[in-house]
């Protein structure tokens, strides 16, 4: 006797909206039933944060990059919550962050090559996620430094926050490359928040700046 599982799943073929999850070979597509956040005294939980439930055979992990036709932007499943009736699943519940990094972000990480002519050691950049990149950039929403040594009072000193699949490997001193003209340096990784991704902190990235040669990056003046 099927359970109430396949029932609920009849309700997504016919109210869901269909999503696509990136990566996958060949194209997954599923369904998905959601809601636009109702704090709407937070507004940066009102734009990016969606509330979702998803089918009991969702083929979804936490981490999946996903697009929706509908809105025409890419979302990053951050949880996954199975939903129980007599001890069998017959959902999901989740949340899905809006992704606002630009298609031509990049992440690259200072490494040390042997130069083929010379065979000196050069300190160089290596590519270690090209574009397109997934994730959500945003102003630190907790907490803040105070600027000890500001001319005029104490000013506060706001850090940016980069939620991103654990996937990418991304790692403290990497640099992250935002349109060829915005360069922010990964000071640390919280990686035990959420299963699949990564809470990455930015700051300005005062490091030289770089010349891409194929999936290598070389500066000497790094």
């Amino acid at each position: 006797m099927p359970g109430l599982g396949p029932d609920i799943d009849e309700v997504y073929s016919e109210l869901g909206t269909t999503i696509t999850i990136i990566g996958r070979t060949p194209v997954v597509s599923e369904k998905v039933i959601y809601e636009i956040n109702a704090q709407g005294t937070k507004p940066f939980i009102r734009e990016h944060h969606v509330d979702c439930t998803f089918p009991y055979d969702t083929s979804l992990v936490v981490g999946d990059i996903v697009y929706m036709p509908t809105t025409s932007r890419y979302y990053m499943i951050m949880n996954l919550t199975p939903e129980l009736f007599e001890n069998e699943i017959v959902e999901y519940a989740g949340v899905m962050y809006l992704c606002n990094l630009p298609v031509t972000a990049h992440i690259v990480r200072p490494i040390e090559i042997r130069d083929t002519a010379s065979y000196d050691m050069v300190s160089g950049w290596q590519v270690i996620k090209d574009s397109p990149i997934y994730g959500l950039m945003s102003d630190r929403i907790f907490g803040s430094e105070i600027e000890q040594e500001s001319s005029v009072g104490q000013d506060q000193v706001w850090r940016i926050d980069l939620y991103i699949p654990k996937s990418y490997d991304i790692k403290p001193l990497d640099r992250l490359v935002v349109s060829s003209t915005e360069y922010y340096k990964i000071e640390s990784v919280e990686a035990y928040n959420y299963p699949g991704s990564v809470v990455c902190l930015l700051v300005e990235d005062t490091r030289s700046e770089t010349t891409i040669i194929g999936d290598e990056v070389y500066d000497d003046d790094y």
